[in-house]
């Protein structure tokens, strides 16, 4: 007896953006986020592999995203939806979300237990993002409370620069009908010197040494750590060093033992951690929706 044969994570199975949208959920992760985050949500479109992350410090914040992403796109898209594909976590497969999919007229297609290949376009994109992730992550010893962070700038990125390889276009070319602007991407992690505002003394600095953690939804800026205050910031006044981990004194508070790459409990490797853990179980809460630190839900054409 042999194993059933599934389609090809590459198969163009639908005709335009949103027809098909492809979910799942990763984590715990294995240390909190700098937002308070254990978990995210992953979606991918089916035609265009545009993909869209949620971080959550419940599941039960799952719903809410989708039904804002799907009510969004309904109003976005010139053509109907048609399905949503998930798998059986009870985050999906409940009766609120039964009742959403059944008011949109969208088919909710469950993937079977155990057969995590019938929902492998998104658990591909999965495995993709946390990789990216672990990397930007390890690249200049970026702490790991900042790995929401770390998978935000990598579906940011993926979505802009990775081809669809089938229809030889990128995510964003074909949800959006043009080329992606890439000439402001920077290297995740590196020394960046933000501008400081306001009435300086002759002899005061005039920059801030930051770190680099990822680009902001609307507009053509950045979100920097500033290592003298600790805060994270949005601003497009700064300029970057990308040949060089930021080695400042700030930037070794987060600790030795903060510092490695595995984000997610089933991750291979087992690296010390420290601060706030994991809980055992998933919490499971009352359902809620709370704009996280790590980036707003849907990135629009505008920031590329």
């Amino acid at each position: 007896m042999v194993a059933a044969s599934h389609t090809p994570v590459n198969q163009v199975m639908t005709a335009h953006p949103g027809e098909l949208l492809h979910m799942d959920t990763v984590g715990p992760s294995r240390v909190r986020s700098v937002g308070g985050k254990w978990y995210v949500i992953v979606i991918v479109d089916d035609f265009s592999r545009w993909t869209w992350v949620h971080f959550m410090e419940s599941k039960d914040e799952a719903y809410e995203f989708v039904h804002d992403l799907v009510l969004r796109l309904r109003n976005e898209l010139g053509h109907a939806m048609r399905a949503l594909r998930s798998d059986n976590g009870s985050e999906f497969k409940n009766d609120r979300f039964k009742a959403f999919c059944h008011s949109q007229g969208l088919e909710h297609q469950f993937s079977s237990p155990y057969v995590p290949q019938q929902n492998g376009v998104v658990e591909h994109k999965n495995r993709t993002l946390v990789e990216m992730a672990r990397m930007m992550l390890d690249e200049h010893r970026t702490p790991r409370k900042f790995w929401a962070k770390a998978i935000n700038t990598a579906c940011y990125v993926s979505n802009r620069i990775f081809l669809r390889a089938v229809l030889n276009k990128t995510s964003y070319e074909l949800r959006f009908g043009r080329q992606p602007k890439v000439s402001h991407l920077r290297v995740f992690g590196c020394r960046c010197f933000v501008l400081k505002q306001g009435n300086l003394d002759k002899f005061e600095p005039r920059s801030s040494d930051g770190v680099f953690l990822g680009y902001a939804m609307h507009s053509r800026a950045y979100h920097v750590w500033l290592l003298d205050s600790g805060r994270i910031v949005e601003t497009c006044e700064v300029t970057f060093d990308e040949t060089m981990p930021c080695t400042t004194p700030g930037f070794e508070l987060a600790g030795d033992d903060e510092i490695g790459t595995t984000i997610f409990e089933d991750d291979e490797e087992d690296i010390g951690v420290s601060g706030d853990t994991a809980p055992a179980a998933a919490p499971e809460p009352a359902a809620s929706l709370s704009e996280d630190d790590e980036g707003a839900p849907v990135h629009s054409p505008s920031t590329t």
